[in-house]
């Protein structure tokens, strides 16, 4: 009887060890919402709303490239229809770390030339967020197959009028 139990003991501290192996913390569209309006605000922009629509095709990206989340980052599907952000890091992180990334960026930027410090893109994805005339958006993350890690992009519509700066400085 005393072995019985520690078989069944150990399967359990088994069972329980394995299982945060397939949970995963997914961002909430409220989490999403939240840091790009928090950017937003900084900046006196009008605050995104979520769309479902979008949340369908940010969805369907990420699980495309669940086996190879590294050929997301050239994968040019949405050009032209939506704007779009994408981050890999091979490190296990949430939706939450990869829009981070992106806003960190704002030290890059340089309202008054409209453009990254360095004169490189090392500000797109911020001003991708901050962006005064988009109005929605839709975030996914995948935990990948290949590499490990996690694969988090957002879809912003309308596209950007480049004709226009991103946003007004107050």
């Amino acid at each position: 009887m005393e072995m019985l139990l520690k078989i069944w003991v150990l399967r359990i501290i088994s069972f329980v060890s394995i299982v945060p192996l397939f949970l995963h913390a997914h961002t909430s569209s409220k989490d999403y919402l939240k840091i790009h309006n928090d950017a937003r605000a900084e900046v006196g922009v009008e605050p995104l709303k979520w769309d479902s629509e979008l949340e369908r095709y940010a969805h369907k990206f990420v699980k495309q490239h669940v086996a190879d989340c590294r050929k997301a980052l050239t994968d040019e599907s949405f050009s032209g229809k939506y704007g779009q952000n994408i981050a890999y890091s091979s490190a296990s992180t949430t939706g939450i770390g990869g829009v981070n990334l992106w806003v960190s960026q704002k030290k890059n930027y340089n309202y008054n030339s409209n453009s990254c410090f360095d004169g490189s893109m090392t500000c797109f994805t911020y001003v991708e967020i901050v962006w005064e005339t988009i109005t929605s958006v839709a975030c996914d993350e995948i935990n990948c197959h290949d590499y490990g890690g996690t694969l988090v992009t957002c879809l912003y519509y309308p596209i950007r009028d480049f004709s226009k700066r991103p946003f007004i400085i107050h």
